[in-house]
């Protein structure tokens, strides 16, 4: 490759990088101003089961999904045999495990003894997110096939249409009902486009790395069981290692702690936007490489932009907290500075537990995930009764840092023991002749 042509690729992935960024920024500011104007519109009840339906409805969207979406995005990459396939089989898949949670909360409604209105708001709410958890499948079959520019010009039409379908709906008659439905029509317009775009991506120019996928219903079973559950296990466990500190602030040390624990979390949980998009545009040369080329170029750059950006931030925090929240919450500087100490490694532990993934080594992101989970819980039970959200911050930090260790423990022992690349849980038999990984100068080929 010249190096016009290097300069070119790099000049291309940095700017899908940066799209892809931008995107979620448009998305999550959406997000946010329809809370506002539902705060504004809606009486405090509606609002109240807005809040809760959107809570269960976030829940039921992960829980439907567990793991299936980056199940697929992985074949995508290593080029399926029959993507059309691939697509029909999983996405209908992912309709039944929609379908089933609907009617699995439905039942909990009943058995709560909700009243008729706000199971019905509530049902609205979480098939609402149902959709945006069916949208989301679509975008990973977008970043498998290397198109995360689809996926973000998708986003950022389907947020602003939500937050105009919302403005409309509650300008014209302002409840939750109207809300959720003008929230469904945003949802179900961007579903149906999406579904049209991802059933015409043509084939990716690779060699296969899978065999060709089977419709049968026990296939789908095992291949659920070998490849999907413990991906989805990582996940849940990730989630819960990340975010279980909250409760156990609240437990031990009260509502207040609670409060200024979660604010200066939540800004170090918005740094991840950059690191999320480089891996986005990433995942489908990590998930085919043959070597530690693709990775190294990712956890270089997602971590010195991590220390680049923790640096900055710490000189400022003071400021950037009293603006961003008042003086009231001055006392959680120190707090704020801790835990940007793991952002950095929350970067460089995004693009390795990827890594793991994408050459089917879910089995031990499942267990560092686990591992991961005890060791915050442990640390938090032991400190946060004595020193609060000093020690939460503290936790977090150091869960990080275990789950560096056991994810360089993983790669290092697949390395003693074999070719670190994909290839070595397919048979032989099944497994293309061998070429050679092409030196690029580019974010991650």
């Amino acid at each position: 490759m010249t190096d016009r042509s290097a300069r070119a690729r790099l000049w291309q992935q940095a700017t899908l990088v940066g799209y892809r960024a931008l995107s979620d920024l448009v998305g999550k500011g959406a997000q946010l101003l329809i809370v506002v104007v539902a705060a504004r519109q809606l009486s405090r009840e509606d609002f109240g089961v807005f809040a809760l339906g959107s809570t269960l409805g976030w829940i039921a969207a992960v829980a439907s999904d567990f793991g299936i979406q980056l199940h697929v995005a992985r074949s995508v990459a290593q080029g399926s045999p029959n993507l059309e396939q691939l697509l029909r089989t999983w996405f209908r898949v992912r309709l039944w495990t929609s379908t089933a949670a609907v009617v699995v909360l439905s039942a909990g409604l009943v058995v709560t003894g909700a009243t008729p209105y706000t199971a019905l708001v509530t049902i609205l709410l979480v098939f609402v997110y149902l959709l945006n958890g069916l949208i989301e499948f679509l975008y990973y079959v977008f970043r498998g096939s290397s198109r995360t520019d689809l996926e973000s010009t998708l986003t950022i039409w389907q947020k602003l249409s939500a937050l105009v379908g919302a403005g409309v709906a509650l300008w014209w008659n302002p409840t939750v009902v109207a809300l959720g439905l003008g929230l469904v029509a945003s949802s179900g317009a961007t579903l149906l486009y999406a579904l049209r775009r991802a059933y015409a991506l043509p084939p990716l120019e690779t060699q296969s790395m899978l065999p060709r996928p089977t419709a049968s219903l026990a296939s789908i079973g095992g291949e659920f069981r070998r490849d999907v559950l413990p991906i989805g296990a990582g996940i849940v466990l990730s989630a819960l290692y990340f975010r279980v500190d909250l409760f156990l602030v609240e437990l031990w040390r009260g509502t207040a702690a609670a409060g200024l624990y979660n604010a200066v979390f939540r800004l170090v949980e918005a740094l991840r936007l950059f690191p999320a998009a480089v891996l986005a545009v990433a995942l489908p040369a990590l998930c085919r490489a043959n070597g530690r080329g693709p990775l190294t170029r990712v956890t270089m750059l997602v971590t010195v932009v991590g220390l680049a950006v923790t640096t900055g931030l710490w000189f400022t925090a003071d400021a950037i907290i009293g603006w961003l929240y008042g003086e009231r919450y001055d006392v959680a500087v120190p707090v704020f500075r801790i835990l940007l100490l793991g952002f950095p490694l929350m970067s460089f532990n995004y693009a390795l537990t990827h890594q793991l993934v994408g050459w089917h080594r879910h089995g031990f992101y499942a267990a560092i995930s686990a591992a991961a989970l005890a060791v915050n819980v442990v640390l938090n039970v032991l400190f946060i009764p004595e020193r609060g959200i000093v020690a939460a911050a503290w936790t977090t930090v150091w869960t990080e840092v275990a789950v560096s260790l056991g994810c360089l423990g993983s790669f290092a022992y697949l390395c003693a023991r074999s070719s670190p690349g994909p290839r070595a849980h397919i048979t032989t038999a099944t497994w293309p002749r061998a070429t050679p990984e092409p030196v690029e100068h580019s974010l991650v080929m």
